[in-house]
């Protein structure tokens, strides 16, 4: 009596389960609200100005500040700073008669988000990740580079041959950046980093 028993609740649990039910199908757009500042289907044109000019704007202000730029390219590529949400960023190479710089340069809304981008990049630098404590001498990588933290700003220069960094910090100081910088950070081609402030 009991097999007989176990057997039919075997038997109706089965074809319970193998009854079809109807699927309900549950749009995205039902579960996460919309966006104040863009709604579904709506495109804004975005007016873009000339980016020649732009740049002879940009030859015109290193030339007037002692940097003899010979060509300069916007580049594209994103670096770790720009992980960490910056107001705004600049990237761009600079072509000398004789050597290449690239040209970061990122805004944070505070101090607090500075160091953070700073101290995180610190911990993962360059392509083979390395790490860095503040005030250690060691080599981030081959060329030169010089990184200036401010409370807002995060400036990165990197170099080919050789930088120079009283230069740097002048042209800097025309652009209207505070002079006493939180830390500086610079590297001679195949040397290893020095700390300032």
């Amino acid at each position: 009596m009991n097999k007989l028993l176990y057997i039919a609740l075997v038997v109706f649990l089965f074809a319970a389960s193998c009854t079809q039910r109807e699927e309900s199908v549950i749009d995205l757009s039902d579960i996460i609200a919309e966006s104040d500042r863009y709604k579904e289907g709506e495109q804004k044109e975005v007016e873009v100005e000339n980016p020649n000019d732009s740049l002879e704007i940009l030859l015109d202000n290193y030339a007037e500040n002692g940097l003899d730029v010979a060509s300069i390219t916007v580049l594209e590529k994103k670096m770790f700073p720009d992980r960490f949400g910056p107001l705004a960023s600049r990237s761009s190479q600079l072509n000398f008669e004789n050597d290449t710089v690239l040209f970061y340069n990122w805004s944070f809304a505070d101090s607090a988000k500075t160091i953070n981008a700073f101290f995180n990049w610190m911990d993962n630098f360059g392509t083979k990740h390395t790490s860095i404590y503040v005030g250690e001498e060691k080599k981030l990588q081959k060329e030169p580079l010089l990184l200036f933290v401010g409370d807002t700003s995060l400036i990165y220069i990197e170099a080919r041959e050789s930088l120079s960094q009283s230069q740097w910090e002048n042209y800097l100081k025309n652009l209207g950046y505070a002079i006493d910088w939180n830390f500086v950070l610079q590297q001679r081609k195949w040397g290893e980093v020095k700390w300032g402030e």
